[in-house]
């Protein structure tokens, strides 16, 4: 049975994406903890950090901390948490690897809400939008939309 990101990654089931390349997919969380919640995940399925190539793991690093980047200057986030969980004991729920990129903007809390379409779509283009222009000059490719 294919996990839900196999099923995202193909097109099966609907995501907002914020970046594309061969190697990795980014996502908006379908239940953000913070506004701007993306997920960085590899388009082969691994299950986690012990079966990845370091190729795949490396791209997944580089292309969070354009993530990162975006969501501080395009959303305005003060901070940003990266964290990756490895084996149900540790917390993982969807065993295929993946980052989460989560933005926080104040001290407060951070609880899971769900991820609205039009809030999709607007965070989603934003950040997109602005990892493809400081990516223009760059040898990687960008896909849009």
């Amino acid at each position: 049975m294919e996990c839900i990101f196999c099923r995202i990654i193909k097109g099966l089931e609907k995501a907002y994406f914020v970046y594309r390349d061969n190697i990795v997919v980014a996502f908006l969380d379908k239940f953000p903890v913070a506004r701007g919640h993306t997920l960085v995940v590899t388009r082969e399925h691994f299950k986690n950090i012990l079966d990845v190539p370091e190729e795949a793991l490396e791209r997944v690093t580089r292309v969070a901390k354009w993530v990162s980047i975006a969501q501080v200057r395009e959303l305005g986030a003060r901070a940003i948490k990266l964290v990756m969980n490895n084996g149900r004991l540790a917390g993982q729920e969807i065993m295929h690897l993946h980052i989460h990129v989560i933005p926080f903007y104040t001290t407060a809390q951070h609880r899971r809400t769900y991820l609205r379409d039009k809030e999709g779509e607007e965070i989603s283009r934003a950040l997109r939008r602005y990892i493809s222009s400081f990516l223009v000059t760059s040898k990687d490719v960008v896909e849009t939309g």
